[in-house]
């Protein structure tokens, strides 16, 4: 592309009222195709409008304004910008620091409590696991959380394999009690 026609693509821009101090240029892929302005700048206000200018021209011949975006397209926008921190800058990153150790101490609470109230092993059961729990359930309860969880292990492949080796990993330890208990007994 012509270096010449930056300046002129970008003064067209900026009469359009493209105003962000962060912006993408994409020049045209050919003569007979417009280049792009577009704004990048995550932070509130929010500012992603763009615009295509005429290389031949320099006069912008189509818009796109963030105010004309549909309301959940916005809250979309502001969702993923608020996520990774960048919508309200500082203050929104220190936000989710708190959230990020609330929920860290929160699940440290909850094993916690689990490890204080959790039923005491005994001489007849010496290891209750998530299978035994699982058995115990009926036919139809089993079917429906095995479907459950084969989708979302599909859906997100790492939950997928973490939860298949926990479930291995738990099937072993139930077989090893299982054939403790059994060995027991014969004596």
């Amino acid at each position: 592309p012509d270096l010449a026609l930056y300046d002129g693509v970008m003064n067209a821009a900026y009469a359009a009222g493209i105003d962000a101090t962060k912006l993408e240029i994409r020049p045209a892929k050919s003569a007979t195709t417009a280049w792009t302005v577009t704004e990048i700048d995550r932070g509130w206000p929010t500012q992603v409008d763009a615009v295509a200018v005429d290389p031949a021209t320099l006069t912008v011949i189509d818009r796109t304004r963030f105010a004309d975006f549909p309301l959940m397209a916005k809250l979309t926008r502001w969702g993923v910008d608020f996520h990774m921190g960048v919508l309200f800058g500082l203050p929104n990153q220190l936000v989710l620091i708190a959230f990020g150790l609330a929920l860290c101490v929160m699940i440290v609470w909850g094993y916690r409590m689990w490890w204080m109230r959790r039923p005491r092993q005994t001489a007849t059961n010496p290891a209750q696991t998530l299978c035994q729990s699982w058995l115990a359930l009926p036919l139809w309860g089993r079917v429906l959380s095995f479907a459950i969880a084969f989708l979302l292990g599909l859906a997100m492949p790492v939950m997928g394999c973490s939860l298949a080796l926990f479930v291995i990993i738990d099937w072993l330890r139930w077989r090893g009690a299982s054939a403790a208990l059994s060995s027991t007994r014969n004596f």
